[in-house]
């Protein structure tokens, strides 16, 4: 089965401990600290792979967490970085963060950092001063980064075939191409895209046949919206319209789907094409040719007539695709490259936040009360004194003045308790 979306939970690697040490050898039996850092937690990447071209993998296995920094040694030994963990997904991949697009990745080796590992902490001989020259605290390791992803999979293809259900859009496709999709004469035969490369004269564009297309699809009727996620990622549309239809109404089916889904899929470059015009008789296709070119709002001549099975109509029509990409190709060429690839970004270390949080509670809140609430071992009086030092350099006291609390209230940082 065809999958072409996958939610992931993803967790960085933590930092290691900051290792509290101090030098003790027959030379220095009282030697001054020597606690190494701790070693930085794993990264989780994203790099697109050409070899893979489903996101099934990342149904069977939702969570992905990388490894943890190695605590700081004795002598200044700094602890081992926690190994990267490498997600490979094919081209085509949107990366979302809820509804904020975070990557778009077509490139083969195109590389986006998903998560970063946690900051090692800093050992005790950081700490020595000319007052505390026996520091008895180190750092603590801060925690990786933490999301929930969705993986979305869009087929790039430089042609989409259109159609209602059983138009001949996969028998269009086994007669341009080597692919063999299932072919039948019933609506919905094709469940999944297929996609083949076509060759013309020495050219070769790639096609892609697309589920066929019912009236609601992009309210999610019949295969829904899902495949129309594929036809926005190509360059080229051929619309094909049984001659048997009510070409009218048919065309305005497609064409309202297409619009709804995204404006700009409604405005894209298109074949327009008669299909299976050999079964009907002569008089009835000029019929519905010139129904479906005023229904589309272009000349008769442009309305192309199509039967796949008797190869009627192919060298015109490649030759009509490769002129129109050619006119893509070099439309695209001068636009300034788009490509979005947008890191994750870390949290603004802009301030602190103070929240009354109770009686004689308050919380410190923002993203450096949760660094150093991550750093700070609570169970260690030194380590909290540092903290209380840094607190004081950073004018909170003076601030949860103004809030209103006083000394003997206890402050809260990212769940952790301190007594003012």
């Amino acid at each position: 089965m065809f999958v072409d979306e996958a939610i992931i939970n993803i967790e960085a690697g933590a930092g290691g401990d900051g290792k509290v040490s101090f030098l003790r050898n027959r030379h220095q039996p009282k030697g001054g600290p020597d606690g190494g850092d701790g070693g930085r937690g794993g990264d989780i990447l994203a790099v697109v792979d050409h070899n893979s071209s489903t996101l099934s993998a990342y149904r069977i296995q939702k969570a992905w967490k990388g490894e943890s920094g190695v605590g700081g040694g004795s002598n200044r030994r700094h602890g081992k970085n926690g190994e990267d963990i490498i997600l490979p997904v094919p081209p085509g991949t949107l990366i979302k963060h809820g509804d904020r697009l975070v990557a778009e990745l077509t490139e083969a080796g195109q590389t986006i950092t998903l998560a970063r590992g946690g900051r090692g902490g800093l050992g005790n001989s950081h700490f020595a001063t000319s007052t505390r020259q026996s520091p008895g605290f180190a750092e603590l390791g801060e925690p990786g980064e933490a999301y929930e992803l969705t993986f979305e999979l869009k087929l790039i293809a430089d042609v989409g075939l259109v159609g209602l259900p059983n138009a001949g859009k996969s028998t269009l496709l086994s007669v341009l191409t080597s692919a063999r999709p299932k072919i039948a004469n019933y609506a919905f035969t094709t469940l999944r895209p297929n996609l083949g490369v076509a060759a013309w004269h020495g050219e070769e564009y790639i096609i892609a046949d697309i589920p066929g297309l019912i009236e609601g699809a992009h309210e999610g009727k019949g295969l829904g919206d899902a495949f129309l996620k594929h036809v926005e990622r190509t360059r080229v549309l051929i619309i094909l319209v049984d001659v048997a239809d009510d070409v009218a109404a048919t065309y305005k089916t497609l064409q309202t789907e297409l619009a709804a889904y995204a404006d700009e899929l409604g405005a894209r470059e298109r074949l327009i094409m008669l299909s299976k015009v050999s079964i009907a008789d002569p008089a009835h296709v000029k019929k519905q040719r010139s129904a479906l070119a005023k229904a589309a709002k272009v000349k008769v001549a442009e309305v192309g007539l199509l039967s796949a099975q008797e190869h009627v109509g192919l060298d015109e029509l490649n030759g009509q695709i490769l002129e129109l990409l050619a006119q893509k190709q070099i439309t695209e060429e001068a636009v300034e490259d788009t490509t979005t690839i947008i890191d994750v970004p870390m949290e603004s270390v802009l301030d602190w936040y103070i929240e009354p949080a109770g009686d004689k509670r308050w919380e410190l809140k923002g993203m450096l009360a949760e660094r150093w609430a991550a750093r700070t071992n609570f169970a260690n009086d030194a380590a909290l004194e540092r903290l209380h030092m840094i607190l004081d350099r950073a004018g909170i006291w003076q601030r949860l003045r103004k809030h209103g609390a006083e000394p003997g209230d206890t402050i809260v940082m990212n769940g952790k308790e301190l007594t003012w």
